[in-house]
């Protein structure tokens, strides 16, 4: 073989293998960036969830992140909200109409069933952790400093009737050498209302840290502080009628009252953990039995009522599909007048469903959110 021919063949080798290396790093650098876009597509923690129906409901989160269903919590698509900040609380007032609420005074509503949504000014920039509205155009909102914001047009327009920011002490008209009292500049202390709960239009509840409880009879013209007995930070409240209630909070604490929230007492449940939402199951309008289910920290424990007191007391779900020991959950809402259906939701996106009353909860599995949609400006 002459030494021309020899070259030629030598070149085609080296060109073939650098063909074969290039098609190899094209290859296995188009499947890494796959799987590194894959790892980046996510579920963002869900802190609220609201139904108006069997049906209709919305889930909001971190990010703005807001889900809808319209199949009674099976399957779940995502809304664009052009929120980044955490939205905290929704309220489902009708299939077409809702509220959301969060961080930075954030408040947004839709009337399109959430084909778009548009922020409301309302003037100030707290902290706001939950919705509700009594009909399509009462509503409420509570947040920092034990603010109260209410709303008769549908969520247009709110205005401040209860707390805020306390006023900033005023020294300008003490005078020189003026013996001041002891209490002189001290406020009141005022926390962040986590949750609110109204039974009817007159008569209301709202909860949050250090123990904090708030009762209205009056329409939300006033509120008065109840004396929950703990000083642990409550995070929602439900009441199955005018006496019998239920609020809990961090630590275990779960209270009842059947009185209205003139007293409360302490329950001890069967497992201690955190617990961040509570719901009665309803049996529409005449209700039978007072049962209700309260989720956590790596917890969804059911109340049964019994005449016996010491019987009553919160387990654990039977059967789960998918272990949340490690897991919380933030909210708890039932869709069914029967109270077989309920949808909990919490961390990294869960979302869990219940077609039995709670006695056994199945993962409901929904498209991830795509890194880009959280990180986009």
């Amino acid at each position: 073989m002459s030494l021309r021919v020899r070259i030629v063949l030598i070149l085609v080798v080296m060109g073939a293998v650098i063909g074969v290396s290039y098609w190899y790093m094209q290859i296995t650098t188009g499947l890494v960036a796959q799987e590194a876009e894959k790892k980046w597509r996510l579920h963002d923690h869900l802190l609220g969830v609201s139904f108006c129906d069997e049906l209709n409901g919305w889930a909001v989160g971190q990010y703005g992140t807001i889900l809808h269903s319209t199949t009674g919590g099976k399957t779940w698509e995502y809304q664009k909200s052009d929120i980044h900040s955490n939205l905290i609380g929704v309220c489902a007032v009708s299939p077409e109409r809702a509220c959301a609420v969060g961080e930075q005074g954030v408040v947004i509503i839709t009337t399109d069933a959430g084909a778009t949504w548009q922020r409301v000014s309302v003037g100030l920039k707290y902290l706001f952790a939950d919705v509700q509205f009594v009909d399509r155009q009462e509503g409420w909102i509570v947040g920092e400093f034990e603010a109260v914001l209410h709303s008769t047009d549908g969520g247009t327009n709110w205005q401040l009737v209860h707390g805020g920011e306390p006023a900033e002490i005023d020294f300008s008209q003490v005078k020189e050498d003026e013996i001041l009292p002891e209490d002189f500049g001290i406020e009141e202390e005022v926390y962040t209302l986590k949750r609110i709960h109204f039974l009817n239009p007159e008569t209301g509840w709202s909860v949050g840290e250090y123990g904090t409880i708030l009762k209205t009879v009056d329409h939300g013209t006033t509120w008065q502080k109840q004396n929950s007995g703990t000083d642990h930070s409550l995070c929602d409240v439900s009441f199955l009628n005018a006496d019998f209630g239920f609020a809990v909070g961090l630590d275990g604490i779960i209270l009842k009252t059947t009185d209205g929230g003139t007293n409360w007492q302490k329950n001890k449940p069967t497992v201690i953990a955190h617990y961040y939402g509570v719901d009665f199951k309803r049996y529409g309008p005449e209700t039978t039995r007072n049962d209700a289910i309260a989720v956590g920290q790596g917890v969804i424990a059911s109340y049964s009522y019994f005449k016996n007191p010491y019987l009553q007391n919160w387990v654990p779900a039977l059967e789960l599909d998918y272990k949340i020991d490690y897991n919380w959950l933030s909210r708890i809402t039932f869709i069914s007048r029967t109270g077989e259906e309920a949808i909990a939701v919490g961390d990294r996106g869960l979302i869990f469903r219940t077609d039995n009353g709670g006695d056994e909860w199945d993962l409901v599995r929904y498209p991830e959110k795509d890194a880009k949609a959280v990180l986009q400006p």
